[in-house]
Parts: C-alpha cells; sequence; structure tokens
C-alpha cells in the first residue's frame, strides 16, 4: 500500500536531493524515497535503547569528543569515489544505494556533530565558531 504525502521541504534539502538525483540520474522523486527507505533500514533493527544518547545528557568531554568528530576515512573516501564515478561514468543500482547510505551516514555524523557544538558553546567549552 502506498500513501501520497506532501512535504515542505527547505531550499537546501530540495538543492541537495536534485544534485542527488541528477549524480544517480533518478528522478527527485526516487531519490526522497530513497532517502527515507534508508533512513528507516538504518534505524529499524535498533532497539530504543542503543538509539544514541541526546547530546544534552553528554558529558562535557563527550560533547567536545563529538563536536570534533569526522566521518571514517575509508567510508569518507569510498563517498567520495562513488560521487566522483556517479559524475563521470554513473552508477549501478547497488552503488547508488551505497551512495545514498552512505550520504545517510554523512548527515547523521554532521547533525550529531553540530548538535553537539551548539551543546559545547551554550556549556562554555568552546568558542563560538566564526563565518
Amino acid at each position: 500500500m502506498t500513501v501520497s504525502v506532501t512535504l515542505e521541504l527547505s531550499e537546501a534539502l530540495i538543492e541537495k536531493a536534485q544534485r542527488v538525483s541528477k549524480v544517480t540520474q533518478q528522478s527527485f522523486e526516487t531519490v526522497l524515497l530513497d532517502a527515507l527507505e534508508v533512513m528507516g533500514l538504518t534505524w529499524e533493527n535498533f532497539p530504543e535503547e542503543s538509539l544514541p544518547t541526546p547530546v544534552a545528557e553528554l558529558s562535557d568531554e563527550a560533547v567536545l569528543v563529538l563536536a570534533s568528530l569526522k566521518m571514517d576515512r575509508d567510508q569518507n573516501e569510498r563517498l567520495a569515489k562513488l560521487q566522483t564515478k556517479g559524475k563521470t561514468t554513473g552508477l549501478t543500482e547497488v552503488e547508488r544505494y551505497e551512495l545514498l547510505a552512505l550520504l545517510q551516514i554523512y548527515q547523521l555524523g554532521q547533525l550529531r556533530k553540530s548538535e553537539a557544538l551548539a551543546e559545547a558553546v551554550k556549556r562554555g567549552l568552546q568558542e563560538p565558531l566564526s563565518a
């Protein structure tokens, strides 16, 4: 069964999805559906108690570690290779899903990192980043 849903998305999110659509040679709608499906697959096997601890509940040390977090080197290299290949020769279906999964990992990491940066500034552990 499918259900139609209307979403209001930020321009930045639309631009990102359009770039992924172009790189993967898939429709905009397919990119959004795939991203939601990957997100569901990412979280469906995690019991509630294994979800990440909210940043506000972390120790000062853990907040600072999270604020300086970077994507795993191997994952980051693979992400770059897939993005390059997608722009030049195109990706197989398996590679498209791998790219989506890596993008999801990256985005979740960036979200946690930004939450930690904000918390570190709030606690006075770090100065705000300059623009």
